[in-house]
């Protein structure tokens, strides 16, 4: 039986150690790979016999940023249907609804503790079984200031 892949695209090596950290304790289902940046993820999936379930994509990034990042995804046929979370340190409403619009699941502040992000995590992954949005809107709701979820519909947010 394969893992389950989710891809983590951060320029932050603290941040992908983080993230990291928070995915061990799930390394018998999931497997996280690291993108250092939009570039090299968009050779990474492009080179990847199996696609990843989920994308953990940083909204601040030198050279491409997350948005622009997004934007290559959705406009990619290949891609467009991955789900893709986008991450920040920023709650700032113009960032979210550009993730929104763009065509992101969810937009989640990366939270200073911990065992905060390892529930994120967990409650995120254990939505692969195809309740993704469910359990973001549970997280959502357990997490109002980090988890913004936006509807499939029409890229409408549910903030």
């Amino acid at each position: 039986m394969h893992t389950k892949i989710i891809l983590l695209i951060d320029d932050d090596c603290d941040d992908r150690e983080f993230f990291t950290e928070a995915f061990s304790g799930l390394k018998n289902a999931f497997t996280l790979l690291c993108a250092e940046g939009g570039t090299r993820a968009l050779e990474m999936l492009s080179d990847m016999d199996i696609q990843p379930m989920l994308i953990i994509l940083d909204a601040g990034m030198p050279a491409m940023n997350g948005w622009e990042c997004l934007k290559l995804l959705k406009s990619d046929s290949r891609f467009a249907h991955l789900p893709v979370i986008m991450a920040s340190t920023s709650s700032r409403l113009i960032g979210i609804e550009e993730a929104r619009d763009l065509g992101a699941v969810a937009y989640m502040v990366k939270p200073w503790d911990f065992n905060d992000l390892k529930l994120m995590i967990e409650i995120i992954c254990s939505g692969l079984d195809g309740t993704l949005q469910e359990k973001l809107l549970h997280l959502q709701a357990a997490m109002p200031n980090n988890v913004f979820v936006f509807s499939k519909a029409y890229k409408n947010s549910i903030f």
